[in-house]
């Protein structure tokens, strides 16, 4: 029973991550050229795959984990290797591009982190952000059970809180701190003076498929994972 559990969560999920990821490529607008940052970017070649639509994309890759730090090595990523904590070390007024996919949600300052976005995006360049959602039906669904929520991690040591969270024991430092509705995701991106083009939402649990992705238009406020695209206005 657990391995049939564990089979239907997985497949529901990656394919709400497989659409997530089609709708950020989709944000990004084609160009000739452009300066591209990809922030926590796991693995190298997605990045390229996302920024398709720039036909010489100057790709900067930034993460924690030395694993993704080779893999961007490998094809040319200028990658750097940092604690989103303590900052973005890079210029003001650097990039044009700034991607951030399920990253928001392992920080702690997520002030910093928009006000570092804000200060390294040149103006009238934008940010595509994506997130899980707190408001999921799943997520629901485990808060009215008296649950932690399916996206909440509340120790390193183990997955507690929730019986049917069953992607392992141990998170060790994938633990997430903050987890957004989609009202809280755009606040937060408005008071950090970034003016919102585009929201969507993708995956929604239970369903997977061409269900799950209509329904995903039609009512982005219980989809699986929420995202954003928004620009830094010129002063």
């Amino acid at each position: 029973m657990k391995k049939l559990l564990f089979s239907y969560f997985e497949k529901i999920w990656h394919d709400a991550a497989d659409l997530n990821n089609k709708i950020l490529k989709s944000c990004i607008e084609p160009e000739k050229k452009a300066k591209v940052l990809d922030i926590g970017f796991y693995r190298g070649e997605l990045s390229v795959e996302r920024f398709k639509n720039i036909k010489h994309p100057d790709i900067y890759g930034i993460d924690i984990s030395q694993e993704a730090i080779k893999s961007g090595k490998k094809i040319n990523i200028k990658t750097v290797k940092h604690n989103l904590e303590k900052g973005l070390p890079y210029k003001s007024n650097f990039f044009d591009i700034i991607a951030a996919n399920q990253i928001i949600e392992h920080l702690v300052d997520v002030d910093l982190f928009m006000k570092e976005i804000y200060r390294v995006l040149k103006p009238k360049g934008y940010l595509i952000l994506s997130t899980e959602n707190l408001s999921s039906w799943h997520n629901l669904f485990a808060l009215l059970m008296g649950w932690q929520a399916f996206s909440q991690n509340i120790s390193h040591l183990k997955n507690i809180g929730n019986p049917l969270r069953i992607w392992g024991n141990s998170i060790g430092e994938d633990i997430h701190r903050q987890i957004f509705t989609p009202r809280g995701l755009t606040e937060l991106t408005e008071i950090h003076r970034l003016k919102i083009e585009k929201s969507f939402g993708a995956g929604y649990y239970p369903f997977w498929g061409c269900i799950s992705k209509i329904f995903s238009k039609i009512d982005p406020t219980h989809c699986a994972f929420i995202g954003l695209k928004a620009r830094k206005i010129a002063k």
